[in-house]
């Protein structure tokens, strides 16, 4: 469980949630206050900062802290399978 993995695997559930709700990339780019390509690339590569996830999450509706909470949960998960540890 890495830093790096809890945090794309938080931008993927907004990716996720995005393409589930039907959210349009122009709707989440006029509240993240950037351009639609720029967003998509964002929720894409799974790496934006803190401000845009944020601001990201609150125009799907979604509670920021539940997203971040979720990931480490998820990846906690995974981490005893990944090493064989348990």
């Amino acid at each position: 469980m890495t830093p790096d993995n809890i945090s794309a695997s938080a931008v993927n559930s907004l990716r996720v949630k995005s393409l589930l709700d039907e959210v349009p990339k122009t709707l989440i780019a006029k509240a993240v206050g950037m351009n639609r390509q720029v967003v998509a690339r964002h929720l894409k590569s799974g790496d934006m900062r803190l401000s845009e996830f944020i601001k990201t999450a609150h125009a799907l509706g979604a509670d920021p802290v539940k997203v971040l909470a979720d990931a480490v949960t998820e990846e906690k998960k995974k981490a005893p399978a990944a090493t064989g540890a348990e």
